[in-house]
């Protein structure tokens, strides 16, 4: 008994530094192995971009679109939120630019006030007039333009 409680403590001494040295910081790698191990990578220009500023308007925005209107739309405004599975239409691609630049602000806080069915299009778009401020519409319509990616630059 003496002796299995001597290597107990003989094993847990050797092995505490090893679990200590395990749990410590990553060290970096020196300058001269990461610029070789960058060079080898390819690097999406588009992935490397910064993603744009928001204006103050547009990080209100996101606030109310990820909490009323992310369900159906999605988290990037392509029409894929989980809910979007049970929708027929689907909803609207925000992302697309072609269209987005037909619409002015005014129809777009129109379409976000009044849902689907004030502007002629799907009546499964709710309405947020009641339950949103003007300014708060504003300010999503602020958010949801900042989806719009251009076609040509896109391509």
């Amino acid at each position: 008994m003496i002796l299995s409680r001597f290597y107990r403590m003989l094993t847990l001494a050797l092995l505490a530094p090893l679990l200590v040295a395990g749990c410590g910081r990553v060290k970096e790698k020196p300058a001269s192995l990461a610029a070789n191990a960058d060079s080898t990578q390819h690097v999406d220009s588009a992935a490397a971009a910064p993603a744009p500023v928001l204006s103050y308007e547009a990080q209100q925005g996101r606030n109310i679109f990820m909490k009323y209107c992310a369900v159906c739309h999605g988290t990037e405004g392509k029409g894929d939120g989980f809910n979007a599975f049970n929708l027929d239409p689907k909803p609207r691609n925000l992302t697309d630019g072609a269209y987005m630049k037909t619409l002015t602000d005014d129809r777009l806080a129109q379409t976000i006030r009044e849902g689907g069915r004030g502007v002629n299009r799907s009546s499964l778009m709710p309405s947020w007039g009641a339950r949103l401020t003007k300014n708060e519409i504003l300010d999503v319509a602020a958010f949801v333009r900042t989806f719009a990616v251009d076609s040509a630059a896109a391509k």
